[in-house]
């Protein structure tokens, strides 16, 4: 099973976002930007506008939509040069509109992924398993930085491998060397590391152990 460790861009400014993206860049060919728009979560974050022409960049960006009406920000996504789209079930909660979202994104070219918080309930998502990309379980309640990871997240993840066994899965937020390890046992695909990699002394060697844990 191919894993993968993807590092994430989260910040509050531009002056935070630009200093990040330009350290992660030298790190990883994928990175995951996080955007929050102070309604879904409290915190308040970098905007899309405020994001360069990524097709400049050799890297492969997905966006992770911590945001109310995921919808409005696709185009602009696309535009900018992001390959995955991440939103939140949460900021639906209806299946149909969430299908519609996932077509939408499709038909800009873009992979579609269906993020949950660790509260949410993995049938609650069942109906729209068959359509997307993938789904992220969020190890933490999302928009904050150094959290602990909720172990209740471990039961979800093996409850949806009971349901789909060939969904890919994704897991952000509180992963460290201990919880990488007991997601690669869950089979889970891809990690999405942040402060874990960013707020190290030496994010590269961060990166090169989360990995070596994870494979």
């Amino acid at each position: 099973m191919l894993r993968k460790v993807i590092p994430t861009v989260f910040a509050r400014n531009k002056k935070q976002f630009r200093e990040r993206l330009k350290r992660l860049l030298e790190l990883n060919r994928d990175l995951q930007i996080d955007f929050m728009d102070g309604k879904f979560v409290k915190t308040k974050g970098l905007k899309i506008e405020d994001v360069p022409d990524l097709s400049r960049y050799k890297a492969r960006f997905e966006a992770h939509l911590m945001t109310q009406n995921p919808s409005l920000y696709i185009k602009t996504l696309k535009n900018k040069g992001f390959r995955r789209v991440i939103f939140h079930y949460e900021s639906i909660n209806d299946r149909d509109k969430a299908l519609g979202l996932i077509f939408y994104i499709h038909t800009f070219g873009m992979k579609a992924v269906v993020a949950i918080n660790p509260e949410t309930d993995v049938n609650d998502i069942k109906g729209i398993l068959g359509y997307v990309d993938g789904v992220l379980f969020m190890g933490v309640r999302p928009g904050r930085e150094n959290q602990e990871f909720i172990t209740k997240v471990y039961l979800n993840i093996k409850k949806l491998r009971k349901m789909n066994r060939g969904i890919k899965i994704h897991v952000d937020g509180g992963v460290n060397l201990e919880v990488a390890e007991k997601l690669r046992k869950l089979k889970v695909n891809i990690v999405n590391a942040g402060s874990f990699i960013s707020a190290s002394h030496d994010s590269k060697e961060a990166l090169k152990e989360l990995e070596k844990v994870f494979r």
